[in-house]
């Protein structure tokens, strides 16, 4: 299962948008003291509460909870911010033309998904024997 990352998370981006923690706490209707306990790890928002931390932030539940906010340090980093969930439950993270391109993707019929899926692995093939060479 990946790592809770949401106290840090909840700091670093009230951080990064120059919020106050009692602005937070209003927004998601909550004590100043309460959200100060998310914060520090001492406590767990319930859902409702994790929501309005998504919609605050325009994020989703699952960015809040797995991204690693820590070493970002501009709203617009944070707004590219996307992740993908791998069968064995780790995170792959995506930057906005890694997304954009996966959305392509899901867009074609699927005759053309499986072209694309075939040039992936002839790719990866030579580059490959490229790189035992």
């Amino acid at each position: 299962m990946p790592e809770i990352k949401l106290s840090a998370n909840m700091r670093s981006l009230r951080e990064i948008y120059g919020y106050s923690q009692d602005y937070v706490s209003r927004q998601i209707h909550v004590a100043r003291q309460t959200y100060s306990n998310y914060e520090g790890g001492k406590k767990l928002p319930d859902i409702p509460t994790l929501l309005y931390l998504a919609e605050l932030y325009q994020l989703t539940a699952d960015q809040l909870l797995f991204a690693d906010f820590t070493g970002v340090s501009s709203t617009e980093d944070v707004i590219r911010e996307h992740a993908a969930v791998t069968p064995d439950n780790s995170l792959i993270r995506l930057n906005g033309a890694d997304a954009k391109m996966l959305m392509d993707y899901k867009s074609f019929p699927s005759k053309e998904q499986k072209e694309v899926r075939e040039f992936v692995r002839f790719k990866k093939y030579l580059f490959t024997r490229e790189s035992h060479s």
